[in-house]
């Protein structure tokens, strides 16, 4: 697997390479070795990115 082949980490700017697959086979997980960052927590992590973005463009609308 060359560097371009790398799969990074979903979760949300995390820039880690993903754990790789298993030896025995099965897919390749989604994220990285760090134990925080599954898929509930990227759930949440980009629900709450979401608010602070709506959040932000609703100030910026009312600043006009």
């Amino acid at each position: 697997m060359s560097d371009e082949d790398v799969k990074l980490c979903i979760y949300p700017d995390c820039g880690r390479p993903a754990v790789p697959a298993h030896p025995l086979g099965g897919p390749q997980p989604s994220f990285c070795d760090l134990e925080e960052h599954n898929a509930l927590s990227a759930h949440l992590q980009r629900k709450r990115l979401a608010a602070v973005t709506t959040a932000a463009e609703g100030e910026a609308d009312n600043g006009r």
